[in-house]
Order: structure tokens, then C-alpha cells, then sequence
């Protein structure tokens, strides 16, 4: 599969292509430079796969119409839309400094209890916001939380990639539950809730809810809440199985934490926080000062 653009390219006349800063199944995200403002960004453009699929194009620009909408500090602010010559979509984000949670777990290990609710609190500012907006994630996971700081010094979470993100009914674009409808899962496995698992279509806010507990989870033990060698076992062990409690691999994690945690983890969604806003004020106790008015 080839690169839709090359290190020096300009795209839309005014971006420098400077270097690749990632690549996925679905696309690739470069570095750029505007040529007549000083301002760095980043491009996502999309990996045309053989068929030509117009769903996916669609749901790479719904990326774009989803995150447009959103106005928080923690979402990744979308600049630009458009297409090239040869008709691949791309967006224009922000160009961010710093590394993904990812990143941060291998290069250092399970986090304190301070930064692991301090990180998903934040995420829960941005998905309350979405939420309310009508936007389900279905891939919230370390890999999409970006830890930046501010030009004050402070560690800032950025949610990224709302590529797979999905319409709820009532919300203020139509159509988005069609785009949904593929035979893929859609989705991380580790992170993803029971009901995801039997069909990306049906599930609502309590998902990404499933999703953040089990980031959670692994930020302070360094392992998922269930994980095994093949999908099969793993959709068994998250449709049926009890996860390890974390006290259990971690024995400083307090007991109103670790009860917040399986909370988010119930196989019922029902049985979870009800919204983003009541996990964010079980996790307020845990976080730094200020972390109770970010949860109000």
C-alpha cells in the first residue's frame, strides 16, 4: 500500500509535509508545516485499501465532523478538511508535543495513583462533553489519550482518534448509525465492553465508561483487566469471567478506587456509573488538588 504523500509534498497548497509521525491499518499521520503562518500541524490522511471502500472514507471524515464539534481542552482541535489531487480525505489537527499513555506505560511502568486518576478524570471532562453532544468513542485506550502540557506547565490529556466514533439517536448530525453497519469489530478488544463485543451498533455512553475503567485498571496494576492469547478467549473470559482485583496486583490502591474500577467493569451496563460526571467524582478524591471542581 502506498503513501498518499511524501516528506516535502505541499498539500492544499499551503502544508509541508516535514515527516511521518505514525501509520495504522486505516491511515497515516504526518507532521507538517504551514508555509505561510508559523504554525506546525498534523495531517491524518487515509490508507485507501484495495476495494476503494467508500464506508471507510465516510468514517474518516465523520472523525473530522465529530471532533469539530467538540470545544474542551481535551480533545484534539481539528483545523482543516479536505481531500487530495487523488481524492484521498485528510485532516488537519493540532500538532501536539508529548507522548500517548501508551508510550508512557512501556517506557515506565504502572503510574501512581495521583497521575492514573488524574489522566482518566481528564478524559472523562472530554467524554462528558461528547457524550452530551450525542458521541460514543467505542476506542478509548491508551494509545488515543495523549499526555501534553500546557504553556503553564501543566500534564494535559488529549483524547484523539474519534475515527470509529458513533452517532447516538438525537444527536445533531443524522446518518451516523448507518456508518456503522460492517461485519468488523470495531474496536481494541482489551478495552472493550461485553456488549461492544456481541455488536458495535448497539452500544450507547456506558461503553466508553466499561472502556475507561479497564484503561484505568492497567495504568495502575500494567496489565488489561482480561487478556488472552486468542480473541475467542478473550471474548469469552470479558463475557463471563470476573477480572483479578486490582488490590490483588497492587496493594496500594485504595478501596473506594479499586470499587470505582469494578464499577466501570460490571458486565451489566446497567450496574455501572450511570455517566462520566458520577466516575469523575469517584475518582476526584484520587487526583490532585483542583480535580474536585474539574469533576463539577
Amino acid at each position: 500500500m502506498n503513501a498518499p504523500v511524501v516528506e516535502g509534498e505541499v498539500i492544499a497548497g499551503k502544508y509541508r509535509v516535514d515527516r511521518v509521525l505514525g501509520r495504522g491499518g486505516m491511515g497515516m499521520v504526518v507532521a507538517a508545516s504551514h508555509l505561510f503562518l508559523p504554525q506546525r500541524v498534523a495531517i491524518k490522511l487515509l490508507l485507501s485499501d484495495e476495494d476503494g471502500s467508500p464506508a471507510l472514507a465516510q468514517r474518516f471524515l465523520r472523525e473530522a465532523r465529530a471532533v469539530v464539534r467538540l470545544k474542551g481542552e481535551h480533545v484534539v482541535r481539528v483545523l482543516d478538511v479536505g481531500e487530495l489531487d487523488s481524492g484521498v480525505p485528510y485532516i488537519v489537527m493540532e500538532y501536539l508535543e508529548g507522548e500517548d499513555l501508551s508510550e508512557v506505560l512501556r517506557d515506565r511502568g504502572p503510574l501512581s495513583t495521583l497521575d492514573a486518576a488524574d489522566y482518566v478524570l481528564q478524559v472523562c471532562v472530554a467524554m462528558a462533553e461528547a457524550h452530551n453532544a450525542g458521541i460514543v468513542h467505542r476506542d478509548l485506550k491508551p494509545a488515543n489519550l495523549f499526555l501534553t502540557t500546557t504553556p503553564g506547565g501543566a500534564r494535559l490529556i488529549k483524547v484523539l482518534d474519534f475515527g470509529i466514533s458513533k452517532e447516538l439517536p438525537g444527536g445533531s448530525e443524522s446518518g451516523g448509525a448507518s456508518l456503522t453497519q460492517t461485519r468488523e469489530m470495531l474496536g481494541s478488544p482489551i478495552y472493550m465492553s461485553p456488549e461492544q463485543m456481541r455488536s458495535s451498533r448497539s452500544v450507547d455512553a456506558r461503553s466508553d465508561i466499561w472502556a475507561l475503567g479497564a484503561i484505568l485498571y492497567r495504568l495502575l496494576t500494567g496489565r488489561p483487566p482480561f487478556e488472552a492469547p486468542a480473541l475467542a478467549e478473550l471474548v469469552l473470559q470479558v463475557a463471563s469471567a470476573d477480572p483479578v482485583r486490582p488490590s490483588e496486583l497492587r496493594s496500594d490502591i485504595p478501596p473506594a478506587l479499586e470499587a470505582a474500577i469494578l464499577r466501570c467493569l460490571q458486565k451489566d451496563p446497567a450496574q455501572r456509573w450511570l455517566t462520566v460526571a458520577d466516575l469523575a467524582h469517584a475518582l476526584a478524591p484520587f487526583a490532585p488538588a483542583g480535580a474536585k471542581e474539574r469533576a463539577e
